[in-house]
């Protein structure tokens, strides 16, 4: 049973891409998402499983996809442009975040190649969407997500904020923030149940997986996933997923 177990977290569940509709009411605005996480190309996966996302993004309908950082994984940076180039396929507006890994390898050259392959990296920025507010966060662990700019929001109108860390949702109470949209926890990555609790990436606020309502220290969460590996190179009950996010009034 073991061995069956490894095999089928480190060969086949990592290769599985899951798409998971969630629609989530009560944001005082109407929008389509995709959100992904956590790419982590590098050590264990290349561009082809890449493009085997991508394809699967543009058979979906939606208004643009957001990507909750961590781009990289003990990537050579020689090998950006190859490895990304996918990602200038997508036939969809593309914003981004990145995620802590993403800051521990050459992330300027990094930036350079999203940026060339029509990634939108939205860090301190505040997009205007008519009815509602996108804005990005720098990552907790390595920019120390400095909320300030979001004073400089129209506080009429609720802001979508898209993190890498889902406890960046701790800085968000002061703003008009119905909903954080987050990655890293890779939803545990490995989960056993009866046994444990989901291992590999904890959060201070004890965040795992999904939606999480709103409490006296958090703004409301949504976690996806993500669609790559870390640390080690499985995947248990935990399979790579896109989440199409229908957000609702």
């Amino acid at each position: 049973m073991l061995s069956f177990l490894f095999l089928w977290a480190h060969y086949i569940e990592p290769n599985i891409i899951l798409t998971q509709d969630k629609t989530i009411k009560g944001l005082g605005f109407n929008a389509d998402v995709i959100l992904i996480s956590d790419i982590h190309l590098g050590l264990y996966k290349n561009e082809d499983y890449l493009q085997r996302v991508v394809n699967k993004i543009n058979n979906i309908s939606a208004d643009y996809v957001v990507i909750a950082g961590d781009f990289t994984y003990k990537a050579n940076v020689k090998d950006y442009k190859k490895y990304f180039k996918p990602l200038a396929h997508i036939n969809k507006p593309i914003y981004a975040v990145r995620g802590n890994h993403d800051y521990r390898t050459s992330d300027k050259e990094l930036l350079n190649v999203l940026k060339q392959y029509r990634v939108n990296i939205i860090e301190n920025h505040i997009i205007n969407f008519g009815t509602y507010q996108l804005a990005g966060l720098s990552d907790r662990l390595e920019s120390h997500d400095d909320t300030s700019f979001l004073n400089k929001a129209n506080k009429t109108k609720p802001i979508l904020v898209l993190a890498h860390n889902p406890d960046s949702s701790d800085r968000l109470l002061p703003f008009n923030v119905p909903l954080l949209l987050a990655g890293h926890t890779h939803c545990g990555q490995v989960y056993l149940p009866f046994i444990t609790n989901r291992l590999v990436i904890r959060t201070q606020h004890k965040f795992t997986c999904g939606y999480h309502e709103a409490t006296d220290k958090t703004v409301p969460v949504f976690i996806t996933p993500g669609i790559g590996e870390d640390n080690l190179p499985l995947r248990l009950f935990t399979p790579p997923t896109i989440n199409i996010l229908h957000l609702q009034k």
